[in-house]
C-alpha cells in the first residue's frame, strides 16, 4: 500500500514537472511585453502556458507557437496590438506575421491609419527589405529632405526600389514614380504635376538624385510635354549614351561609316539604331525650352526633307535656327509620328534626336 501512494505521488511530481495540456482556458499570458487575458490552449506547467500552444483574444487577436512561462517566445502574431517609432513619433497599429524573441522577428506586416508596412523585422522593428505605405515621408534632395507620402519598397527604412512619392511645392501636388535608391530618386522617373484645370506627366533622370541633364533625358522630356507615350527604346538610349558628343553639340567630328539610306515605309522602333544624314532639310518651325531650372536652353523643330517627311528634331548647342532655313542633319529616327497641326498630318518619323551640321 505503501509503495503504491509513493508511485502516485511521483508520477504527480512528473506531471507537474513536464507539464499538461488545457484546453480554453482563460489565463494571462505576455505577448510583445504586455500582459494581456486570453483564452488558451496548448501545454501548461504549474498552471501557466509553457510549451506548444494557442491563445485568442478579443476582435480576433490570436497568437500561436512557444510560451515559456507565460510569455509568448516564438511562433506567429495576427491582428495583436503593437507600437512602433516612425519619424520621432509612437504610431499605434496591429502586426501580423512571425514571432522570435518575444518580439516580431522575421516576416511581418504592420498596419495603422497613417503607416503600413509589409517585409522583414528585425528585434521588432521593421528592417531589411519590404514594401510601405507612409504619410509624413522624409526624402532627400541635393538641397532639402522634402516631406511627402510614399507607396513603395524600402530597404533599412530607406526608399529603395520602385515606388511613388507624392509631395507639394506650395502650389501644385507633384507625383514622382520611378527608381529610388538610398532614399533618393534614381533612374528613369515620371513626373506628375497636378494643376487646377489639368494633369501633365513626364520623365526625368536622376542619378542617386542628382538630376540629369543629358540628350536622353532631354529627348525624354519633351516627349512628355507632347503628352505622348515615351518611346525610346533601350537600345536607342544606349546608342545615344555612347554617341553622346553628337547629340550634345560638343564634337563637330561626324561618323563617316554609317549606311545613309533609309526607308521611311518599312520603319520600326525595333530597328537597329543607327543615324542617318538629312541634307538640305527645310525648318519649318521652332520652339525652344528650359526643361529644367538652370538647364541650357533645348531647340525643338519640325524639319522637312526632299521626299516630303517631317522629323522632330532635337538639336543641342544650336542658337540660331529659324523657320524656313534650310541645314544638313545626322538624325538618329525613334518612332513613327503622331505629330498633327492645323493645316495637315505630317507623314513623320517622330523624335529624332539630331546634331546641325551646317546649312
Amino acid at each position: 500500500m505503501y509503495t503504491m501512494k509513493k508511485i502516485v505521488l511521483l508520477a504527480l511530481a512528473a506531471l507537474v514537472l513536464t507539464g499538461c495540456t488545457v484546453k480554453e482556458k482563460e489565463t494571462e499570458i505576455t505577448v510583445f511585453t504586455h500582459p494581456v487575458s486570453a483564452v488558451y490552449t496548448g501545454k501548461v506547467k504549474r498552471k501557466v502556458p509553457d510549451g506548444e500552444g494557442t491563445a485568442h483574444m478579443d476582435n480576433d487577436v490570436s497568437v500561436e507557437g512557444l510560451f515559456e512561462n507565460g510569455t509568448l517566445v516564438s511562433g506567429e502574431a495576427s491582428n495583436v496590438p503593437y507600437n512602433i517609432t516612425y519619424n520621432t513619433q509612437t504610431i499605434s497599429g496591429t502586426y501580423t506575421g512571425e514571432v522570435a524573441g518575444q518580439l516580431p522577428s522575421g516576416n511581418g506586416d504592420f498596419t495603422s491609419d497613417m503607416f503600413s508596412y509589409s517585409g522583414t523585422w528585425i528585434d521588432g522593428e521593421p528592417g531589411g527589405k519590404g514594401t510601405v505605405s507612409a504619410e509624413n515621408f522624409r526624402m532627400d534632395t541635393l538641397s532639402e529632405a522634402l516631406e511627402g507620402s510614399y507607396s513603395g519598397e524600402i530597404n533599412q527604412g530607406l526608399a529603395e526600389g520602385h515606388g511613388t512619392f507624392t509631395y507639394t511645392d506650395g502650389n501644385h501636388e507633384i507625383e514622382m514614380s520611378g527608381n529610388f535608391a538610398g532614399n533618393k530618386f534614381d533612374g528613369l522617373m515620371v513626373k506628375t504635376i497636378r494643376y487646377p484645370d489639368t494633369v501633365k506627366s513626364f520623365p526625368v533622370y536622376y542619378q542617386k538624385g542628382w538630376p540629369l541633364h543629358t540628350a536622353v533625358a532631354m529627348i525624354a522630356y519633351l516627349e512628355g510635354m507632347r503628352n505622348e507615350s515615351y518611346c525610346l527604346s533601350e537600345a536607342q538610349s544606349s546608342f545615344i549614351s555612347e554617341h553622346s558628343a553628337l547629340f550634345e553639340g560638343k564634337d563637330t567630328k561626324l561618323p563617316e561609316d554609317y549606311d545613309h539610306t533609309f526607308d521611311y515605309e518599312a520603319f520600326s522602333e525595333e530597328d537597329e539604331p543607327s543615324l542617318i544624314l538629312i541634307r538640305n532639310a527645310v525648318i519649318r518651325s521652332v520652339q525652344r525650352y528650359k526643361p529644367y531650372a538652370d538647364s541650357d536652353t533645348v531647340t525643338s523643330m519640325i524639319v522637312q526633307n526632299h521626299d516630303g517627311w517631317y522629323h522632330l528634331v532635337f538639336p543641342y548647342a544650336v542658337d540660331q535656327a529659324d523657320p524656313d532655313e534650310t541645314a544638313d542633319f545626322y538624325i538618329l529616327p525613334l518612332c513613327r509620328s503622331t505629330l498633327t497641326a492645323p493645316e495637315q498630318d505630317y507623314p513623320a518619323i517622330d523624335a529624332v534626336g539630331a546634331m546641325m551640321t551646317g546649312n
